[in-house]
C-alpha cells in the first residue's frame, strides 16, 4: 500500500511538474504585436521619371520611420528589399509599402512615374456604394506617341479610356502608344462612406439572424440588437461574418448581409 501510495505521488509531483512548465511556456510565448497602435509611417520623398516609355530607369524614394527596424520594403507584388530607394522603374502607377519588424504594414498608393516625352494622369473617383459600386478610373494622356490605346486587366485594348462600377480595391491598367510601348498602371480605388444604417441594415440582420435561442440573443451571449454591444464588437462581428463562422447557430447571411455589415463596420461603425 506504501508503494502504491508513493507511486502514485510521484505521478502527481510529474503532472504538476508538466503542467507548471506548459504554463511557463506558454506565459513565454511571443505576443503578436498589435499594429493598430504602431508608429510606423511610410512617406514619399521624390519621383524621378523615366527617360523614355520603356526604359526602365524610373526611381521612387521613401523614408519610413517609427515602428521596429528593420524594415522591408516592396513595390506592387515584387520582391521585397531592404532599400528605401526603389529604382528600375519603368513609366506607370506602383504602389509602394513598408514592413517592419513586427510584421506591420504602410502603404503608399497611387504613385505616378513619368517618362521623358510621355505625361498622363491616372484620376481616380471613390467607390461609395456598398452592394453595387461606383468607383472609377479616368486616364488621360497629356504627350506621347498618339493615338492611344488603354485597357483594364485582361481586357482587349480600346479607345476607352474611362472604367467605372468599380469597387475599391487595385486595379492593373495600361496604356499603349502608336509604337506598341505599353505602361502598366496599378490603381487603387478609394473606399468612400457607403452610409450604410445601423437602424435600417445592420439591426434587421442582427434581429433575424444572430439573436436566436442559443445565439446573440443576450442570454447565452451577448445580445447584438443592443448598438453599443454590437460597436464594441464590430471588428469581431466584420471578421467572423466574412469567413463565414457566424451565426454560430442561426441562419445562414447572405453574401449582401455579408457585404452590408463590413461597410457598417468600415464606415465606423455608426449608430445611424
Amino acid at each position: 500500500m506504501v508503494r502504491l501510495n508513493l507511486i502514485v505521488f510521484r505521478r502527481l509531483i510529474f503532472g504538476f511538474f508538466l503542467f507548471m512548465l506548459s504554463c511557463v511556456n506558454h506565459d513565454l510565448a511571443p505576443k503578436k504585436f498589435d499594429c493598430t497602435k504602431t508608429t510606423l509611417t511610410l512617406a514619399l520623398d521624390s519621383v524621378s521619371a523615366a527617360t523614355a516609355c520603356g526604359i526602365a530607369d524610373g526611381v521612387i524614394y521613401v523614408t519610413a520611420q517609427g515602428g521596429d527596424e528593420p524594415y522591408s520594403f516592396r513595390v506592387n507584388d515584387q520582391i521585397p528589399s531592404t532599400s528605401n530607394t526603389i529604382g528600375e522603374l519603368l513609366s506607370g502607377v506602383y504602389t509602394v509599402a513598408v514592413t517592419d519588424k513586427n510584421g506591420c504594414e504602410k502603404t503608399l498608393e497611387n504613385i505616378k512615374v513619368l517618362a521623358d516625352g510621355f505625361e498622363f494622369t491616372a484620376t481616380t473617383t471613390e467607390d461609395n456604394e456598398c452592394i453595387n459600386h461606383n468607383g472609377s478610373v479616368t486616364i488621360d494622356v497629356q504627350s506621347g506617341n498618339a493615338p492611344f490605346q488603354y485597357k483594364l486587366g485582361a481586357d482587349s485594348f480600346s479607345d476607352n479610356n474611362v472604367f467605372t462600377g468599380l469597387e475599391t480595391g487595385s486595379y492593373n491598367l495600361s496604356i499603349r502608344d502608336a509604337n506598341a510601348c505599353t505602361v502598366q498602371l496599378h490603381v487603387t480605388v478609394p473606399r468612400g462612406n457607403t452610409g450604410t444604417s445601423w437602424s435600417d441594415d445592420i439591426l434587421p440582420i442582427m434581429q433575424s439572424s444572430c439573436a436566436v435561442s442559443g445565439c446573440h440573443n443576450g442570454i447565452s451571449r451577448t445580445d447584438y440588437r443592443i448598438y453599443a454591444n454590437a460597436k464594441k464588437e464590430a471588428a469581431k462581428i466584420k471578421s467572423l461574418t466574412l469567413d463565414k463562422s457566424m451565426p454560430f447557430d442561426g441562419p445562414a447571411l447572405t453574401a449582401s448581409q455579408i457585404k452590408l455589415i463590413s461597410c457598417w463596420v468600415d464606415d465606423g461603425a455608426l449608430d445611424n
